[in-house]
């Protein structure tokens, strides 16, 4: 998931929300803010705004034009308490089992034994 995120405030900033260009020639002008566009040397993102004679003008500007970045969210982390809580039971589900395949191998293996002593504090019989 991509978001477009004012560099200063830390803000996140919502499609149709008007921001402001803070560089170059055009500084201060108003744009709309449409969406985020892939492009071969990063992102661009699409905005408009209204003209008088020609109707709505649609352009591209890079981020850092009107002082904002992209940041791209990774799925992965956004569940990661979910995905942790999973593996935490995986990982004791696996390990109790290990435990209890360890403790039938020596029952097997030792039963009749002189190790009865140690297998009882185990809870074997």
């Amino acid at each position: 998931m991509q978001r477009l995120m004012h560099i200063e405030s830390g803000r996140t900033i919502d499609p149709g929300t008007t921001i402001h260009v803070s560089a170059g020639t055009s500084a201060g002008k108003a744009w709309r803010y449409e969406k985020i566009t892939p492009c071969e040397d990063g992102h661009k993102i699409h905005c408009t705004r209204s003209h008088p004679k020609l109707g709505r003008i649609h352009r591209e500007f890079t981020p850092s034009l009107f002082g904002c970045t992209v940041v791209i969210d990774v799925a992965f982390y956004a569940d990661r308490a979910r995905m942790l809580s999973a593996f935490r039971r995986l990982a004791v589900s696996g390990v109790g089992a290990l435990v209890a395949a360890i403790i039938a191998w020596v029952v097997a293996e030792y039963g009749n034994s002189n190790l009865q002593s140690v297998l009882a504090l185990v809870g074997a019989r």
